[in-house]
Order: structure tokens, then sequence, then C-alpha cells
């Protein structure tokens, strides 16, 4: 709908899981996901998505574990 932001939220969610210690792999489809959930709504700060939005998210789309 609006890719606004998206690249932004990228970056913080990949360093999210960085500073969280996840791997390389974990912290690069976090991002991912979040990223496109950015992407679902119009606006910047109006499609930040919270954890458990991104976690569903992962979840419903394939084999992801908290």
């Amino acid at each position: 709908m609006d890719t606004t932001g998206a690249g932004d939220v990228f970056s913080a969610s990949f360093i999210y899981g960085f500073l969280n210690q996840w791997d390389l792999n974990r912290s690069m489809l976090f991002a991912s996901a979040s990223a496109a959930l950015a992407t679902t709504r119009i606006g910047g700060q109006g499609a930040l998505s919270t954890l458990e939005m991104v976690f569903r998210f992962l979840e419903e789309h394939q084999n992801y574990s908290k």
C-alpha cells in the first residue's frame, strides 16, 4: 500500500534482533516481516506494528518460533 518507512523499520527491527543476541537468520526474518507489515498501511508511523503483530505474522506464514 505504501512503502514509506519500510527501510527504517527493517533497520530498527534488525538492530532489535542483534541487541537481543538473535542469530543472523532470525534477525533477518524478523526485520523482513516488520518491514512487510509496514507496507500494509499508509504513512510512516501509522503503519508500525507491535512485537505481537510481527510474531503472529511470522507464525502464520512459516515455522518461526519466538
